[in-house]
């Protein structure tokens, strides 16, 4: 695949590569130190609000696909007998951690005090933080969270069960740390995080104008924001800019393809190839955009946190989200928002390491088509593990792909 022309990305990708390396200077210096699951994980703001540090295994792992350090660490876990079948989000920080690297990507991700976690997101987490937790000595702290198959009407008592769970997470966090979290500082952080999460949505708002602002790529970059300083001021204000500045190539007409050249807007299922996010570049040279990826929309920034009550707010947040929901009810927003969207094409990756997001994508694809009749394509890979990518296949299947889309 060649470099492909030469875009104009929208300037907020440098402030974002700026956070990103604040946050990891922070994660090397910083104590206490937790390692923080994303999913929509609502211990994020308590430790922003208790000045713990969260570092992200998950997001160290995109990092290090994203500099081919991945398949090293991947190597290594396997070494120690973990599977291929296993996460490579997991076998990428089991590897890293059993590794000598002189030079990890970033620095590093630093060693934890605690862990913290939540039940909405894929089942094989519960054995990787609990493996964590044998291999580090730290201790575990969970919310556990009941599955919400109808969104649009959660019960009261989900809420008061998850709202439950987080205080109680908040009292063990206070007795491990011997801290005392304040209402004041956890009420500044849930509303820091709700900013964060209104400008966001407001972002996928404007991702429907044509042309589209920003490519997957550049919305990619705004998630590390939504996910990883949830709670903290420097989020709500990169967030605010990054709205402000994409609110501006919208009024300007400024796409990351021009108007006469975005003749197709796709829609991306699963995560990207952190390995090799040039692909997006690679369909954007034949007119091509992704405005939305359901791995964008769906899981992080789907609700408000705007209740008076900042435990109300973060129980909100645990119960949303695409990993806590039913297959159903992600289909059919996906189809409400394919219309929404201006879609005409599909890209499914079906990704051998998030069985929970690749299990429903037959279904989908079997409703887009009778639904829909768009074209679809399906490509097999690995968010992280660039071995499990056959590359002149997978171009072979997007050239067809392109050449139907015409």
């Amino acid at each position: 695949m060649g470099e492909g022309k030469k875009r104009e990305r929208p300037a907020f990708n440098k402030d974002v590569s700026a956070a990103m390396a604040r946050h990891y200077a922070h994660v090397q210096t910083k104590r206490p130190l937790a390692y923080t699951l994303m999913s929509s994980n609502p211990l994020i703001e308590v430790a922003y609000a208790a000045g713990i540090q969260p570092a992200f295994p998950e997001n160290y792992a995109c990092v290090s696909a994203a500099r081919h350090k991945s398949r090293e660490y991947c190597e290594k876990a396997e070494a120690a007998s973990y599977s291929q079948d296993i996460c490579s989000y997991c076998r990428n920080h089991m590897g890293y951690i059993r590794s000598s690297d002189a030079d990890p990507p970033m620095g590093g991700i630093g060693h934890p005090d605690l862990l913290l976690m939540t039940s909405s997101a894929c089942t094989h987490y519960f054995k990787w933080w609990d493996t964590l937790r044998e291999t580090t000595g730290k201790p575990l702290i969970f919310v556990n969270t009941p599955r919400v198959m109808e969104t649009r009407a959660v019960p009261d008592y989900y809420l008061a069960f998850a709202r439950e769970e987080i205080r109680l997470a908040i009292a063990e966090m206070e007795k491990v740390l011997g801290i005392e979290i304040s209402l004041d500082k956890l009420a500044q952080a849930v509303h820091q995080s709700d900013q964060v999460v209104l400008y966001w949505q407001k972002i996928l708002e404007l991702q429907k104008a044509v042309p589209a602002p920003m490519g997957l790529s550049d919305l990619g970059n705004a998630l590390f924001v939504l996910i990883v300083l949830a709670g903290a001021g420097e989020g709500a204000d990169l967030m605010k800019k990054i709205y402000e500045e994409t609110a501006q190539r919208v009024e300007a007409g400024t796409g990351i393809l021009k108007k006469e050249e975005e003749k197709h807007r796709l829609l991306w299922m699963n995560i990207p190839f952190w390995h090799n996010l040039k692909i997006f570049g690679y369909f954007e040279d034949r007119g091509c955009v992704f405005p939305m990826a359901d791995y964008c929309s769906y899981i992080w920034g789907a609700t408000r946190l705007d209740s008076p009550d900042p435990l109300e707010s973060l129980a909100r947040k645990a119960l949303a989200g695409e990993l806590n929901t039913s297959v159903d009810a992600h289909i059919d927003r996906m189809i409400e928002d394919i219309h929404a969207y201006g879609i005409d094409g599909v890209v499914v990756h079906s990704n051998k390491s998030c069985r929970v997001l690749s299990v429903g994508a037959l279904d989908a694809v079997q409703a887009i088509r009778e639904r829909l009749g768009i074209p679809v394509l399906m490509l097999d890979g690995d968010h992280s593990d660039e071995r499990a990518v056959a590359r002149d296949e997978l171009m072979t299947r997007i050239d067809i792909f392109l050449d139907m889309l015409g």
